[in-house]
């Protein structure tokens, strides 16, 4: 089940929605939100299981040891137990991730290398290359290392109850694609939370958007990305080519944040903050900007996890490019198991360095030239993200410097093969919100509604509510009439 489908959209959510509603209410009128956290528990295993049946056996193993071992933690006197069973902990959570993830991955290295010799007769070893990914593991895994991590560090107190860590570690809203939420973060609005009229409607306005970000941008621009990355090496003319990596440039941002901003959305509606996941990365002027602003949730992770315990930046500049490029490598194989990822990873780190080294690097440009080169940067990054394999990406960069041996697939032809007719003004619409432009006309509209009259304000509250409900029904027609498009982030 995901957030853009007809089923979670007219049934689960209502259903939950409405469920957790009366059981808060009850729950506020015994003062304990135990039964509404059990009640978002079950329905978040609900959720999973919809998708996911035997995977949510792994979700809930997952749950129960960063549970258990969090309260070993705790209870610990001796700091050489504390840090036997973070170890522990940890090493359980990264087992899970790298047998799910990159076994397959690992195996065949091996074998280009030529030791799978010493792999034992009994092996099934084509079973292991097949292992199935659990959809969103990588990021509760994430979230659980976190929570034993903060525990250990003193940042928080280990939960007491199984069914309030439960419902934080696999709420439905950000279990598949985040935002990677900390429970020091919300632990208090497990066990007192408000929920009023207010944040029901900011919270469903949040929704509202994030699925018109996915279903009228990110679906639209990924149809004509699709159509590029398909053709042929050598069969994509230059003009095709940079039509596709800036409609996947703005496909896998408004894709992710899209489902970040439906996430916050419907934590909201149930009483939770979640944290802000991105901030118009696309307006960066730095690379190093660009990670402040991208999947905000996830850089702060390796920063406070990784990038910081290895040294950060206390040893020197030199060492700091060396911690960059390691936690952006490491950063790249968390996206997927491909050579791919890890080459994305390490090109991110490589700028990073240089941006570190030498400071003024970037700094004594015009500002234009700063976000000129930081968006060719990105885009030529997404070449290697999009790709499967690094020959796939060598004849995409071909296409786009305009080396390629024939001219068959020219920009038009990509466009109508997508279907693309509704592209021109998915791109304008794509280029202004990936701006802060949206934003300050909703300030001055908040602004208007304070400084004038009842009824001008009036009117324009009324106004707005109408434009969100025909958002809503523009994205409910694609959902009736086609079979849903997964979110990138999924297959993370």
């Amino acid at each position: 089940m995901v957030f853009s489908s007809v089923i979670f959209v007219s049934v689960f959510l209502p259903i939950v929605l409405l469920a957790h509603f009366l059981l808060y209410l009850y729950s506020k009128s015994n003062r304990s939100h135990s039964i509404a956290n059990i009640f978002i528990f079950g329905a978040s295993i609900l959720f999973y299981t919809w998708g996911e049946f035997l995977h949510v056996l792994i979700l809930l193993f997952s749950t129960l040891c960063n549970f258990f071992f969090a309260r070993f933690i705790d209870f610990s006197n001796s700091i050489g137990k504390r840090k036997f069973f973070l170890t522990a902990g940890i090493i359980v959570n990264i087992l899970l991730l790298m047998y799910y993830k990159y076994c397959g991955f690992f195996l065949e290295i091996l074998e280009i290398v030529h030791i799978d010799f010493w792999f034992p007769k009994v092996w099934n070893i084509n079973a292991l290359k097949n292992v199935a990914l659990p959809i969103g593991i990588s990021f509760y895994t994430f979230q659980g290392l976190s929570y034993i991590i903060d525990v250990y560090r003193k940042d928080v107190s280990a939960s007491s109850s199984l069914t309030d860590f439960g419902c934080y570690f696999t709420m439905f809203s950000q279990l598949i694609a985040g935002p990677i939420v900390r429970y020091k973060n919300i632990k208090s609005e497990l066990t007192k939370r408000i929920i009023t009229i207010e944040g029901l409607a900011d919270g469903t306005t949040r929704f509202i958007y994030g699925l018109a970000k996915k279903i009228l941008l990110a679906d639209t621009l990924g149809r004509v990305a699709d159509a590029a990355f398909k053709v042929p090496a050598g069969e994509l003319s230059a003009s095709a080519a940079w039509l596709g990596i800036v409609c996947y440039s703005f496909q896998i941002y408004y894709d992710f944040s899209g489902y970040s901003d439906m996430a916050i959305g419907i934590g909201r509606m149930i009483g939770f903050t979640f944290p802000e996941n991105f901030n118009f990365p696309y307006i960066s002027r730095s690379i190093q900007e660009f990670w402040r602003r991208w999947h905000i949730t996830l850089s702060q992770w390796f920063r406070d996890y990784l990038y910081i315990p290895l040294g950060g930046n206390r040893k020197g500049k030199y060492c700091t490019a060396f911690n960059l490029v390691i936690v952006f490598a490491l950063c790249g194989i968390w996206h997927g198991a491909a050579i791919s990822f890890f080459v994305w990873g390490l090109y991110h780190g490589f700028f990073l360095s240089i941006e570190r080294i030498f400071p003024n690097f970037t700094r004594r440009l015009p500002r234009l030239l700063q976000h000129t080169y930081t968006l060719v940067v990105v885009m030529m990054g997404w070449v290697f993200f999009r790709t499967e394999h690094l020959s796939a990406a060598g004849a995409y960069f071909k296409a786009l410097l305009g080396i390629t041996p024939i001219r068959s697939f020219a920009v038009n032809e990509v466009w109508f093969q997508a279907n693309g007719y509704a592209l021109p003004l998915s791109i304008i619409v794509a280029l202004i919100l990936s701006t802060p432009i949206y934003s300050y006309v909703q300030k001055k509209s908040y602004k208007f509604r304070f400084n004038n009259s009842l009824a001008s304000a009036s009117f324009l509250i009324i106004a707005q509510k109408i434009l969100i409900l025909a958002l809503f029904f523009l994205c409910l027609m694609p959902m009736f009439g086609t079979t849903y498009s997964a979110f990138i982030y999924f297959r993370f």
